[in-house]
């Protein structure tokens, strides 16, 4: 385990060794239609991470109100290198496992990537390097520079404090404070199970600017304060979930504070899909779950869709099924959207898209769930 004095917190990033280092602010250039955002790029002695947005031309322009979901520009996976005053280091496909995605705005023919990628380490004194993006749009190299993360990182307490409720471990991992916040580094693990689940959120929901505070945490005095920030940090796998959660301050003279974590909310593979017909009500066993679904045709922003919403009666063992992640029209991945609010952490309908408006079955899978602890840590300071 890293040693107290071995660790940082990096605002935005999360808990680090002390000998990282870090972009301190974005660097982003273009190049004809082509513009990129470097939004992080850090130096660990275990590895570098990248964290970036590309820009450029990906596809026939995107319009209509029902229009299809675009395909992935074909320069996805484009080469990308590190070059540093020693050399130089390529991204492999075992750096492509952070998370990935891509975006079009209407009525355009740009495309934007945002993936996260590590690779190899550094050498250790590295603090100038290029970024090198290969491919679609040409050997294009952008300049960075890198600040010791201990230069404005706030000195952290390596833990190894856990609980356990359902089959989910949540451990806390680090410790960070100041005289204006405390940063508490936490990640999920699942127990192993006959079908693989799926960490979805700490909390009822996940985080979002302006949101309603989760998390309380408690010093030995009895007062306490609620989360304002949550930011996702990196995980060995996709099934887990690591998060940094950020309070304001306590009094810095205590020497423990009580972090409690009220739910949790994951989704779980069934390996089988559940068929039911458009439109219907009827008792189905989904999951674990007896459930009372009703399956409607409806007409939502993007044109005809299928609603499927399923009552489960409320809790049963401290949990509660919330809506299907996977739905199936035809015979085709519908995709979902929501009916309401799924944060506030109860059974909400979800909508299937459906175009040609011809559903006569929808098949579901994948039931997320909630499920109710509380999670409670004693972290010793």
């Amino acid at each position: 385990m890293i040693g107290p004095s071995e660790l940082v917190f990096v605002p935005g990033v999360g808990f680090r060794p002390s000998t990282s280092a870090t972009l301190v602010t974005p660097v982003s250039a273009e190049r004809g239609e082509w513009s990129v955002t470097i939004e992080r790029l850090l130096r660990s002695p275990e590895k570098t991470e990248l964290v970036f947005s590309l820009t450029g031309p990906g596809g026939p322009p995107v319009s209509g109100p029902g229009f299809a979901r675009p395909e992935p520009p074909p320069w996805m996976h484009l080469p990308i290198s590190l070059h540093h005053a020693g050399g130089k280091i390529e991204l492999t496909n075992d750096g492509r496992q952070g998370p990935s995605g891509f975006s079009a705005g209407a009525g355009s023919h740009l495309r934007t990537i945002h993936p996260t990628v590590r690779f190899p380490p550094l050498p250790s004194d590295t603090m100038e390097l290029e970024v090198v993006f290969d491919g679609a749009p040409g050997t294009w190299a952008v300049p960075v520079t890198l600040s010791a993360s201990t230069q404005y990182g706030l000195p952290a307490k390596a833990l190894e404090v856990a609980d356990r409720h359902h089959g989910v471990t949540l451990t806390s991992r680090g410790v960070a404070r100041s005289d204006t916040l405390t940063a508490v580094d936490i990640y999920a693990n699942l127990d192993a199970t006959p079908q693989p689940r799926f960490m979805r959120s700490l909390g009822i929901r996940r985080h979002r600017a302006g949101g309603e505070p989760q998390f309380t945490l408690t010093d030995e005095t009895g007062n306490d304060v609620r989360d304002f920030a949550v930011f996702d940090d990196e995980v060995a796998s996709g099934r887990e979930l690591h998060q940094v959660l950020v309070f304001p301050a306590l009094d810095t003279s205590a020497t423990r504070y009580v972090l409690t974590i009220p739910d949790v909310v994951l989704a779980e593979h069934i390996g089988a899909w559940t068929t039911l017909a458009v439109p219907s009500e009827s008792a189905v066993r989904f999951g674990t779950f007896d459930v009372h679904a009703t399956v409607t045709k409806v007409q939502s922003r993007r044109g005809p869709a299928v609603r499927v919403f399923l009552d489960d009666a409320g809790w049963r063992d401290d949990r509660r099924l919330l809506y299907p992640e996977s739905v199936w029209v035809n015979g085709r991945d519908g995709g979902i959207g929501w009916d309401g609010s799924p944060s506030l952490g109860e059974p909400c309908g979800v909508n299937a898209e459906n175009p040609e408006d011809d559903a006569h079955e929808v098949m579901i899978e994948n039931p997320v769930v909630r499920l109710r602890g509380p999670w409670r840590f004693e972290l010793d300071l």
